[in-house]
């Protein structure tokens, strides 16, 4: 029976080197996600927290300052001379705060009314048992929210009137509706997200009174776990499953003044773009580096096996033979050469990561490393040269109005028109942000303003995406081999001039100067 050789050596060690490789990249990508997961789960728990919280502190300042305000119409309606016209222009002074803002006696009927102008209300009794409570209460008064004849969702601020002898006349109340314009409902209701983000808030009754679904308005809602919590004075944060089946990071503030609960909360869902780029990132990453470290290991697993299996058949081919000469010793090849092959190329595809990241990834411009190593050269070389700073005027605008897809457009619209002008052995670059500059050797102290001027015209003059049209500030230092100046200097005064064209009015140019920034438009 002929005896079993086993397994060749350079297959042993192929196979534990993929598997290596294999299990440290998913433990890596595992362990990599899980610590992302936990990082973006609490910093959305905590930023809904905070963000309920300051809501809270707000709402209670404006409904301090609403009933701060109806107090004060409370004390001039117990004035004798106190009129209708004048209600009318204390709620114009009013009107972000109330919707409508009503007089009565101390019978609840309505004495005055505004807006009302057929005064169809006037005499009228008001019924509701906001009303009542605030007649029976005769003190400063917060009702709560509740279904008025006309079908609104309403609130009642009230104060009561006492005339000059101290005698109970009735009270001014504010009315505010809930689901309409003003600014209780414009704080609570304008916190909506693209990533499915939304504020809303609830009764002591766990009502909800306000919310991005109207649909929902006035629905009771007892099954949360986070309004069972809030309306029960507690703040906080955690992970919760609403009552529509959907999963949220919620944080939840309790509001005293008015017995609200306050709730900011995101959906879990949020987590899944951003864990699916970094599973594709870390894939993308690493494929190429696994394939290099697998590609460089079998190669090394070869050249280790290799040897011995030359080695280990020369001793079976010697064992059997029956030659009286037996075969000749085999050649065996050092690794030495490869190590040093292998240091090269790691060295050559280090250089290659050094040149790409010397550009700027969005414009294609150098970057700030290029940028600092280039000024720091020259500097050292002892050339005469103009740095040239310039920045996009109002670019924060264009980001609001546009959002930051066309930014990025408007950012690389600049970076086309900076080649066109500046000459080919002038370095254009990236600083930061909206922020650019030129970096130019000059013979004539002119010639950096120049490129400027024309810079700035067909910026000026030449629609950008969507367009748009957007100008640049600038600022020009310049620096003589004569000067004794570090580049933190120089660039100071190119951001000195920068500041300056900004200050002016912008889409100007500023050449710096130790006497004086000289302007030129």
């Amino acid at each position: 029976m002929r005896k079993r050789k086993g397994f060749k050596l350079r297959i042993i060690l192929g196979l534990l080197v993929v598997g290596s490789v294999l299990i440290t990249a998913v433990v890596g990508g595992y362990l990599a996600i899980s610590a992302n997961i936990r990082s973006l789960t609490s910093n959305y728990l905590d930023n809904n927290h905070q963000y309920a919280k300051k809501l809270a502190s707000n709402t209670t300042d404006i409904l301090n300052i609403m009933q701060d305000n109806m107090n004060g119409l409370a004390q001039l309606a117990g004035e004798s001379s106190f009129s209708h016209q004048e209600l009318g222009i204390w709620f114009k002074a009013n009107e972000q705060y109330f919707n409508s803002v009503v007089i009565t006696d101390s019978d609840r009927y309505i004495k005055w009314m505004t807006p009302d102008q057929s005064y169809s209300l006037k005499g009228s009794q008001l019924t509701s048992e906001a009303s009542i409570q605030a007649i029976e209460k005769r003190t400063s008064f917060i009702s709560e929210p509740y279904i008025a004849a006309t079908g609104r969702l309403i609130l009642l601020i009230s104060s009561p009137i006492y005339d000059a002898n101290g005698q109970y006349k009735g009270f001014a109340g504010g009315t505010i509706y809930l689901q309409e314009d003003n600014v209780l409902s414009r704080l609570l209701n304008e916190h909506f997200y693209d990533n499915g983000s939304y504020v809303y808030v609830v009764d002591e009754h766990a009502r909800l009174i306000f919310h991005p679904d109207p649909k929902r308005i006035n629905e009771q809602v007892q099954s949360n776990e986070v309004i069972l919590k809030v309306i029960s004075g507690k703040n906080g944060s955690s992970e919760i499953m609403n009552s529509q089946e959907n999963s949220f990071f919620a944080g939840y503030a309790y509001e005293p003044k008015g017995g609200w609960g306050i709730v900011s909360q995101t959906p879990v869902s949020v987590l899944n773009e951003p864990l699916r780029k970094l599973a594709l990132n870390i894939i993308l990453q690493a494929l190429p580096v696994c394939i290099i470290i697998l590609f460089i290991a079998l190669r090394v697993a070869r050249y280790i096996a290799l040897p011995l299996y030359e080695l280990a058949r020369f001793s079976e081919e010697a064992v059997m033979s029956k030659k009286s000469v037996p075969p000749q010793m085999p050649k065996v090849a050092s690794l030495i050469y490869e190590v040093k092959q292998l240091h090269q190329s790691i060295g050559n595809h280090l250089n290659l990561l050094n040149d790409e990241i010397q550009i700027d990834g969005l414009t294609g411009l150098a970057n700030r490393k290029t940028f600092d190593l280039t000024l720091q050269e020259w500097l050292e070389d002892r050339v005469s040269f103009a740095l040239v700073l310039l920045d996009i005027d109002f670019f924060k605008r264009v980001n609001d109005m546009y959002g930051h897809a066309v930014g990025d457009e408007v950012l690389k619209h600049l970076a086309a028109e900076m080649r066109l002008t500046a000459r080919e052995q002038d370095i254009c670059f990236r600083y930061g942000g909206e922020e650019f500059g030129i970096l130019m050797k000059i013979e004539d102290i002119e010639e950096p303003y120049a490129i400027a001027e024309n810079l700035r015209q067909r910026m000026a003059s030449s629609p950008g995406p969507d367009e748009i049209v957007v100008t640049v500030s600038m600022g020009i230092a310049l620096y003589h081999p004569s000067e004794l100046i570090t580049a933190k200097e120089l660039l100071e005064r190119a951001d000195t001039a920068l500041y300056k064209s900004k200050l002016g009015g912008r889409n100007r140019i500023t050449m710096y100067s130790e006497e004086k920034e000289t302007i030129k438009i």
